[in-house]
């Protein structure tokens, strides 16, 4: 039979999730690679209370292995850029392909991916603006890198 809510309520305040964390990343070392990895910062529904903004996590999601494979928790003054660093430092990259949205279009978060034997596909807005004109002018109509080779 399904124990109690009131065990499940024990168990989970009492469960070391450093400890669990530790052993759910061996796990997925040692299972395939992690394919595409998408990460993405959120605040916990519910969590926030009156003198608090709320629980806010940095997951990455693993499509092959369909879960989460890393999270740090943010502070909520905290910025994501610097925990994505971290959250990547204890991932397998290899072969992976990491994405998310604009705000991890960062130079730092960029080589440690490569450094760790992945590759990236960020959104690039107006956070990026230089990378941002040079994308458009690659695009153009009349770009140098936008022509067909008639020889081909």
């Amino acid at each position: 039979r399904v124990p109690a809510p009131s065990v499940w309520c024990e168990l989970f305040r009492d469960l070391d999730v450093a400890g669990l964390e530790q052993a759910l990343g061996a796990w997925v070392k040692g299972e395939a690679a992690p394919g595409h990895i998408a990460i993405d910062g959120k605040t916990l529904r519910g969590s926030a209370t009156p003198t608090s903004p709320g629980v806010h996590l940095l997951a990455a999601f693993s499509a092959s292995l369909c879960g989460v494979i890393g999270q740090l928790r943010t502070d909520p003054d905290g910025n994501e850029i610097t925990a994505a660093l971290e959250l990547l430092k204890r991932l397998p990259l290899d072969g992976a392909i990491v994405t998310g949205d604009a705000m991890f279009t960062q130079k730092s978060l960029c080589r440690t991916i490569i450094d760790g034997g992945g590759d990236y596909l960020f959104t690039v807005k107006d956070n990026q603006p230089s990378l941002k004109s040079d994308i458009e002018q690659a695009f153009r109509p009349l770009s140098p890198l936008n022509t067909v080779d008639a020889a081909a």
